[in-house]
């Protein structure tokens, strides 16, 4: 690459790690780095994170990066951050965080939906394209007013996570039309805050930051963050988009039923769409380009039933157990010895939007070993994105190829169940640089004014065809794994039995 050529710099605050790329300006990922920060959990669903861990995050990664390329550094033009989303997250009118964020993954709002937010689900159907549940910022603002009061009136401006690193970067408050769909509290259909929620709940509107376009020139970073993090001055720092916005962007999907899934700590299949629709047990979600929108269900706890099985399980602290993992589960014959695994560790996002369930692990017996045990993780987390497949409305138009992308995809064998159990080709993206840094990249690109390239299509790239004899034995399976739920739900919903 020419000294002379301009890198772009694509950041993703994942949901457990910050993740960081140099690409080059025909869309080449040259170099990653990443850096971990912890969740921190508690008994009544909280899933918290701390907004310095995020920045400190970041800022190590992108030092990384620094220190391995130099010279890539001093080329990059623009930055771009994406991120996990959504999270309730609020700053005082001095820029400082207001505690805490509540990340996608938090819970503690269960009971505003139930009751406060009940009776405002029609209209907040109309308006946002959603179903009301903690997932979405909605829920966890109308919480943390009615249960932390004093938070609510501190809070000068409420910020998603890219948003608060824009702030740090460039000093701009704002919020990018991606990470503003998921607050549930803007308008599908005019891009704009939903003045009538806001009535509805008593809510501030002048809390929530003027919201625009992914690709927008937030600012340029600031002197002294440019130092820190070893960039040129006036680099040019576009305002971003959501993670699950940004992997399409990177993967090159736009055009209508293109379908796609991310695996990652969780894992989300989504279908491309032009218009806004309203599926209940779905979530749309904005794509970065303008005119195009994707519906989308996530599975909470994919990748992160490893990661469990791994930290609680084996408490192994070795980043390369995943792949020794998937060797193992190979000696299992598909079923997994009988042994079922339900991925619900934290409750469940799409379709069944139930924040009581949790996992569940059953048919095992004294010849049950650690490779049924970890095949049947694999199988369940399979078994999970079928019952989101399913979902999807039987007049969209899909493609019968599903290109896949993330860490989950580094599994040869994880790659074949899921086509076995969907009954879809999987086009396996195999890259080691990140689809979702990929995109911010491509974002910072159109902030910088700099016509965003084609994907590459150097990376290699992986059909798993579905086999009809799987499929008939993992069809048998799934219908176990669907009689599972509904035996083991109502272990979870005890205390709604009169």
């Amino acid at each position: 690459m020419s000294s002379s050529e301009p890198t772009f710099l694509g950041i993703d605050v994942g949901t457990s790690s910050v993740k960081a790329g140099f690409v080059s300006s025909d869309g080449r990922g040259l170099l990653q780095t990443s850096a971990e920060y912890p969740t921190f959990y508690g008994p009544d669903g909280q899933a918290e994170q701390d907004a310095f861990d995020w920045w400190n995050a970041a800022t190590r990664a992108v030092q990384a990066l620094v220190k391995q390329a130099p010279h890539l550094a001093r080329a990059v033009q623009a930055v771009s951050v994406s991120c996990q989303a959504p999270t309730l997250f609020g700053v005082d009118r001095h820029g400082h965080p207001v505690g805490r964020g509540l990340i996608w993954m938090d819970r503690q709002a269960e009971p505003v939906c139930r009751r406060v937010l009940r009776e405002h689900a029609e209209y907040v159907h109309h308006y946002s394209c959603n179903r009301i549940d903690p997932y979405y910022m909605l829920s966890k603002l109308v919480w943390q007013k009615q249960y932390h009061p004093q938070d609510y009136t501190r809070t000068d401006s409420y910020l998603s996570i890219n948003g608060w690193l824009v702030y740090q970067l460039t000093g701009s408050r704002l919020m990018d039309v991606t990470n503003a769909n998921l607050t549930q509290l803007l308008n599908v259909y005019t891009l704009n805050w939903d003045r009538g929620i806001f009535n509805r709940l008593d809510l501030d509107l002048d809390k929530m930051p003027p919201v625009v376009a992914c690709g927008t020139a937030a600012g340029v970073i600031r002197p002294e963050i440019a130092r820190l993090w070893g960039l040129p001055p006036r680099t040019i720092v576009a305002a971003g988009c959501v993670d699950g916005s940004a992997a399409p962007l990177g993967l090159g999907l736009s055009a209508d039923g293109d379908v796609f899934e991310m695996s990652g700590t969780s894992s989300g299949i989504g279908v491309i769409l032009s218009n806004p629709r309203f599926c209940p047990n779905l979530s749309l979600m904005k794509h970065v380009r303008e005119d195009k929108w994707f519906l989308k269900g996530s599975t909470s706890c994919s990748g992160g039933s490893l990661k469990w099985y791994r930290d609680q399980v084996d408490r192994l602290a070795d980043p390369e157990c995943f792949q020794t993992y998937s060797r193992l589960a190979q000696e299992s014959p598909p079923g997994a010895g009988g042994v079922l695994f339900l991925p619900y560790l934290n409750g469940e996002r799409a379709p069944l939007w139930d924040s009581r369930l949790r996992g569940v692990c059953l048919g095992f017996s004294s010849a049950t070993g650690k490779k049924d045990l970890l095949r049947a993780i694999l199988e369940g987390t399979a078994y999970a994105l079928r019952t989101i497949l399913e979902e999807f409305p039987a007049d969209q138009k899909q493609s019968d190829v599903i290109l896949g992308t993330g860490g989950g995809y580094n599994s040869a064998l994880w790659s074949q169940i899921k086509a076995d159990v969907l009954g879809r080709t999987i086009c396996a993206r195999k890259t080691t640089f990140d689809a979702a840094v990929l995109g911010s990249a491509y974002v910072a690109m159109e902030a910088a004014g700099v016509p965003a390239p084609k994907p590459p299509r150097d990376t290699e790239e992986v059909l798993y065809h579905p086999d009809p004899a799987l499929g008939s034995v993992y069809g048998r399976h799934y219908r176990r794994f669907q009689k599972a739920y509904q035996a083991t739900r109502v272990l979870f919903h005890e205390e709604d039995e009169p």
